[in-house]
């Protein structure tokens, strides 16, 4: 294994991905460092991997060739919103909130702090007892990006986490991922949008 270069927190070599023998190469010796305390934005057409390499980071799928090294102190400082949100749509938002938390290793009064904060930056609805399957899929979203958020984790793996959102709100969320990486952490962010991106 090739040692990770200096101040990387993401590390890909060489990668090859593949779902099947028969099907084509999703990922075709993929390179690429992600440098600790920065932003690093994904950007491609649908179907080219971007989603799939990420996949491979979090470690939901094995690559077929090549290395991949996550430089965390702990895999549970690693936050992840997928491309499908992923709320228990039985549960109100208090209800996953405390549940993420709590599987986090978080206190009670630790998430209930933090998600304060996160509902005022992401406009979240102020009734938070109402059910996750009564949310719009805006509103769904901006609470999975609150979850992803809310154990301060080292490095943020972002899939599209401003689609839904107006211009004000796209800005803030924006504003705050730019003060976490001027804080230390490391955010990899997927996006359709260009202009975003070369933010």
């Amino acid at each position: 294994m090739e040692p990770t270069p200096p101040g990387a927190a993401v590390s890909v070599r060489s990668v090859y991905k593949r779902y099947s023998k028969a099907s084509p190469w999703i990922l075709k010796g993929i390179n690429l460092t992600v440098e600790k305390s920065t932003i690093y934005g994904l950007l491609g057409a649908s179907g080219c991997g971007k989603t799939t390499l990420l996949q491979c980071l979090v470690g939901r799928h094995f690559v077929d060739y090549g290395q991949i090294q996550v430089c965390i102190d702990e895999k549970k400082l690693l936050g992840h919103m997928p491309q499908q949100v992923a709320l228990y749509t039985e549960f109100s938002i208090a209800e996953v909130v405390r549940y993420f938390g709590y599987l986090y290793g978080m206190a009670a009064r630790d998430i209930h702090r933090k998600y304060r904060y996160l509902s005022k930056l992401l406009n979240l609805p102020q009734n938070d007892e109402q059910l996750c399957g009564d949310l719009s899929g805006g509103q769904q979203r901006r609470v999975s990006l609150a979850i992803t958020l809310l154990h301060d984790p080292q490095l943020l793996i972002l899939v599209e986490p401003t689609a839904g959102t107006d211009p004000v709100l796209s800005s803030i969320i924006w504003t705050h991922l730019i003060e976490l990486s001027n804080q230390g952490k490391t955010v990899i962010i997927t996006t359709h949008y260009i202009e975003e991106a070369r933010q």
